[in-house]
């Protein structure tokens, strides 16, 4: 949807939506594109350094997003109202060289030694799936 004029991005969205519910068939969408997520999805994988951190029903991402790189990426939405954007510190990780332990660690707010002793999977948090080992802490802090 990147380089799509917004009405044909619409057009393209509407004919994708009604042929999903014509066929009762998933859609399977990727993008960064968290307006077009939001507007067309039901459960999203949001996903860093090539690992899904965090899967959730669409609402509860964006109202209560449990991994920091999620709540690092709605922070740096722009905003009615806010004048400036709130980036996410630091850089991508090196794929050749991946950090030890959770890959967002060295960008991360919430890190501790813990977080690099090994790679998270996604375990439960509320109705939630995040692979973040502080991800109730990350929560209670919002």
């Amino acid at each position: 949807t990147t380089a799509l004029d917004v009405t044909v991005q619409a057009q393209i969205l509407e004919v994708i939506q009604r042929v999903q519910a014509q066929f009762g068939t998933a859609v399977v969408l990727i993008t960064h594109d968290l307006g077009v997520v939001a507007r067309v999805c039901e459960r999203v994988n949001v996903m860093y350094a090539g690992r899904v951190v965090e899967r959730a029903n669409i609402m509860d991402v964006f109202d209560q997003p449990t991994h920091p790189y999620t709540r690092g990426l709605l922070a740096s939405l722009p905003q009615t109202g806010v004048e400036r954007l709130v980036p996410i510190n630091g850089f991508p990780p090196n794929m050749l060289k991946p950090p030890s332990g959770c890959a967002f660690r060295p960008r991360c707010t919430h890190a501790t030694d813990a977080c690099g002793a090994s790679l998270p999977e996604l375990q439960p948090v509320g109705d939630s799936m995040s692979a973040c080992i502080r991800a109730r802490e990350v929560m209670a802090k919002a």
